[in-house]
């Protein structure tokens, strides 16, 4: 009996010390992970300055922004402020922490939205930071969506901004992303038998996003839902736009042979 009770001692002090150990390591965990703040102390506009850019000089983006925020906190009306509002949407930018560029800009821009000389690159980085967390077709789009619509703001209020360029690039694969995930849900659909819905998401592609690459395949699973509804009509007009568009294509071929397979044969014309 006596033994027992020891043993059951021993457990007891045994997990106290599990527990003990397990909840400092926890807290020491925590603690590294936080961020490393700045500690408030008051300083000249300048001075702030030189610290964070010695902070970016570092990579230290998390500090580098924390201290170009300080600068506007404490000298809202300095020569520096304004650039150091976006000095911080870029370093968060540089340390993945998009929101919070995000946030950063907007909130610049509410301030200042009549700054035509900064603006173009605000805009940019604001796209950037979208663009940056595009993913697969898997997944959702409104990466894809929000990086096309800020770079096509900033491409028709800027057009000849030296941002402008690249951002029309990135339009173009935003594009071909949001198209993807079209067809991908519409080809979904056409599994299910729902070829009513499927052409919906397929006629998005056809109407919207007709310079990507997604288009050709769009018009052949149109012909084939078209078909699958017995809509000869619409099948033919699909195929025809294929061959007029995308004769080399192998989406055509595949297409004309659909059409000349199931579309004669309905319309009462010889396979």
């Amino acid at each position: 009996m006596f033994l027992e009770n020891l043993k059951k001692k021993r457990i007891l002090i045994l997990l106290i010390f599990i527990f003990f150990i397990t909840g400092c390591v926890k807290k020491i965990k925590e603690r590294l992970q936080e961020k490393p703040v700045v500690t408030y102390i008051e300083k000249p506009a300048e001075l702030l300055l030189q610290d964070a850019n010695k902070y970016l000089l570092q990579k230290n983006y998390s500090l580098a922004a924390q201290t170009f925020e300080e600068i506007d906190k404490q000298h809202p009306y300095s020569n520096v402020a304004k650039k150091s509002k976006i000095m911080a949407a870029y370093s968060y930018y540089m340390n993945k922490e998009y929101r919070s560029s995000v946030f950063a800009i907007d909130r610049f821009i509410s301030l200042h939205p009549a700054d035509r000389s900064l603006m173009p690159y605000v805009l940019y980085l604001k796209g950037l930071c979208h663009f940056d967390t595009i993913d697969n077709v898997d997944l959702d789009q409104d990466p894809s969506k929000n990086s096309k619509k800020v770079f096509e703001e900033l491409v028709k209020k800027f057009p000849n901004s030296i941002y402008s360029k690249d951002a029309k690039k990135k339009i173009l694969v935003a594009n071909d992303q949001i198209a993807a995930k079209e067809m991908d849900i519409g080809r979904f659909y056409q599994e299910k038998n729902r070829h009513l819905a499927a052409i919906e998401r397929f006629k998005v592609v056809v109407n919207d996003f007709n310079t990507t690459a997604q288009t050709p395949e769009a018009l052949y699973r149109l012909t084939e839902s078209y078909l699958s509804l017995g809509i000869i009509e619409e099948a033919k007009k699909t195929t025809a736009v294929l061959s007029y568009n995308f004769k080399k294509s192998n989406w055509y071929k595949l297409s004309y042979d659909l059409y000349k397979k199931y579309g004669y044969k309905k319309n009462g014309k010889q396979g």
